[in-house]
């Protein structure tokens, strides 16, 4: 006891006032005191902010990332990934804006409430005169121009345990290659016009790299591609088709819908501009991703 008084009492020249002051600081209640008073005053910056918080979570932005990456079959820019961000934070304002607005009824599919708005916002676009669509075409020749693609040969094994043995030998020497395979419903013996974009959708990442780096002279078969459902396919680059701009006859419906959608989509970007003054958006880091 001897010991634990004189701890407690004042050094000399020290006034009683400092002393207690000291002794007031190191008490755990009023650390626990001044936390919660910090967390209030914290949490009373934040509720005082009415607008609804929208986070993009660094996974969500890396499963993103990857999509885009396995279609465009290279790594993505800053400015790609900035894209699919904005895309992300738009869509998401409008499926929260559709669900206030009453849409949950139609359909709980993102996708299809994205549409919905989307229509809803942008369905008093006048229809469009001749000279329009005809200076919309002249102005946006890249959009109408189809990508470069594909025509090829297409063999298909339901199962794979009914693969054969030398199989791309077979193929190669047949005169009927489809008579070595099963009928594909879905695709067919023939493919044609399969753009990058295709071939990754239909294939896969390394089938469509694989594919593309076909040469001109290179009439072999090549395979097995499994597909995610299972099956396995064995394809031939018959032709390479360059990319080609219609007319404005043969293209005008296209042109007319394409006119329409980017009208409607400069009505979406003002009322995007005003439903977003509704939300808070966060943006988490990505670190570690596949592009970085």
């Amino acid at each position: 006891m001897t010991s634990k008084a004189s701890a407690e009492k004042p050094q000399e020249g020290e006034q009683p006032e400092v002393s207690l002051l000291r002794r007031f600081l190191r008490e755990p209640l009023l650390h626990f005191l001044l936390l919660a008073a910090g967390l209030f005053v914290a949490q009373g910056m934040i509720s005082g902010d009415e607008r609804e918080l929208i986070v993009v979570d660094a996974e969500a932005q890396k499963y993103l990332f990857s999509q885009e990456e396995d279609l465009r079959l290279r790594p993505l820019t800053e400015s790609d990934k900035q894209r699919i961000v904005d895309t992300f934070i738009e869509e998401e304002i409008l499926v929260r804006e559709a669900k206030a607005r009453g849409f949950t009824d139609s359909s709980r599919v993102r996708a299809l409430l994205v549409q919905n708005m989307r229509f809803f916002i942008g369905s008093d676009v006048p229809e469009p005169t001749e000279d329009e669509l005809r200076a919309h075409f002249e102005g946006n020749l890249d959009t109408f121009t189809s990508p470069p693609s594909l025509d090829l040969n297409h063999v298909m094994f339901s199962d794979p345990d009914t693969v054969p043995d030398g199989i791309l030998d077979a193929l190669n020497q047949a005169e009927d290659p489809s008579a070595l395979g099963v009928l594909d419903t879905r695709l067919g013996y023939r493919l044609r016009f399969l753009d990058q974009r295709r071939l990754v959708g239909l294939f896969g990442v390394e089938p469509a790299k694989d594919l593309l780096a076909v040469t001109e002279d290179d009439r072999e078969w090549r395979g097995p591609y499994a597909s995610p459902a299972g099956s396995i396919h064995f394809l031939r680059v018959i032709n390479r088709n360059p990319p080609r701009t219609p007319t404005y006859e043969l293209a005008k419906d296209w042109i007319s819908t394409h006119w329409l959608s980017a009208k409607s989509n400069d009505l979406l970007d003002a009322a995007l501009d005003d439903m977003r003054q509704n939300y808070v958006v966060v943006v988490e880091p990505v670190e570690g991703g596949r592009n970085d």
